[in-house]
């Protein structure tokens, strides 16, 4: 059975109806029905929802659903991944990872093949290549690939087949592509005495900007590209600031100076011109042997430059930096980005479950004190 009808429903908080055309089938023996411009829990079928729909659409759409018509898929196109690996790289030649997107693009080819056509990489032929990724190991300790780096790579094949089918026209649809689920990132810092001795071991080093470096890095939580990019036109202490152009986000931001951090830039005033780097170079190899030498000194284990941006992130919130100050700082896009520093400042947690403190106490019972005049005992008395 099949019909076409009209119903009328209600948005909750407002008086007025709306109206849509829809359709009612029954295929073997269930009932099935599809809804346009409104909700149903009963649907089997997938809703679709357009409130420009006549009766005549209604019409239409049933045809399609009792005689199983199926839309037109665009037809699969002769372009090769190494023909779409040449107009990805054409279309993101402004992306400030373009070159870690070729590498893996070559490594795309000589997996798949550079002559094969687009269509012909299937989600059959993903996950072979995926498991076949999780069964790598690297060195001699004979240790799997971590799930982000089988991860990176895949994302990078589905943005591309992503833009093959939506832009660029070419693919019917995107094969489905499986990631491995990653754990939440590393966090390491330092004690304030860590700090110490790390920054104390740096000015041993036979490179007079590293210890600036580093403690620049503990004060403001700047990244190390950023740093090295720091040029004394976007220092501007009068008003307490870096101004940063670019970063890894791409937003514009400013960075606030405390006064040990506007210490090391006074000490390291310009004597060149105002558009010459803070540090002298951008290269981190000039301060990488350096580096690794102090940290070792200081007995440090597992311990990278990155994570002194940690350490910052992890003295401001025990400090009682909020953690959307802690996003703002840290130049992140989300709060996501952040609620791994959130165990560090459990001060919201207490003032929430210190309400429950008197849940289970009896509530307090105020008597009321009467003052009553004095009773005379004898009216006779003198």
């Amino acid at each position: 059975m099949a019909k076409v009808r009209q119903r009328t429903w209600t948005i909750p908080g407002q008086r007025t109806k709306r109206k849509a055309w829809g359709f009612v089938t029954v295929e073997s023996g269930k009932h099935r029905r599809t809804c346009l411009g409104g909700a149903c829990r009963g649907c089997q079928q997938v809703r679709q929802f357009k409130t420009e729909w006549t009766r005549e659409d209604a019409e239409n759409a049933l045809a399609a659903a009792v005689l199983k018509l199926e839309q037109p898929k665009a037809p699969a196109s002769g372009l090769t991944l190494s023909q779409a690996a040449e107009r990805y790289l054409a279309a993101k030649a402004r992306k400030r990872s373009v070159a870690n997107d070729r590498r893996l693009l070559e490594h795309f080819k000589t997996e798949f093949g550079k002559d094969t056509a687009l269509a012909e990489i299937t989600a059959s032929r993903i996950s072979e290549y995926r498991a076949k990724r999780l069964g790598v190991t690297l060195g001699q300790s004979a240790q799997p690939l971590s799930p982000a780096a089988v991860n990176r790579p895949l994302a990078l094949l589905r943005h591309l087949l992503r833009l093959a089918c939506d832009e660029w026209e070419v693919l019917p649809a995107v094969p489905k592509i499986r990631l491995e689920k990653e754990s939440q990132g590393r966090l390491r810092w330092l004690m304030p005495e860590e700090a110490a001795n790390l920054l104390e071991k740096c000015r041993t080093q036979n490179n007079p900007n590293l210890a600036d470096l580093a403690e620049l890095a503990l004060y403001t939580g700047m990244r190390q590209g950023e740093l090295l990019g720091l040029t004394w036109d976007r220092v501007d202490r009068a008003r307490g600031v870096v101004l940063l152009e670019r970063t890894k986000s791409g937003r514009r931001r400013e960075v606030p100076l405390n006064g040990p951090a506007d210490a090391i830039l006074a000490r390291r005033a310009p004597a060149a011109a105002s558009d010459a780097l803070v540090f002298g170079t951008q290269s981190w190899y000039t301060f990488r042997g350096h580096w690794k030498a102090a940290v070792k000194a200081a007995g440090l284990e597992d311990f990278r430059f990155h994570d002194l941006r940690h350490t910052f992130a992890s003295w401001a919130v025990q400090r009682g930096a909020t953690l959307p100050e802690l996003k703002d700082l840290l130049g992140h896009s989300s709060l996501a980005m952040v609620m791994r520093y959130a165990h560090l400042s459990p001060e919201h947690l207490r003032s929430a479950v210190a309400r429950l403190d008197t849940v289970l106490s009896p509530p307090k019972i105020t008597q009321e004190i009467t003052h009553e005049p004095a009773v005379e005992t004898s009216k006779g008395s003198r």
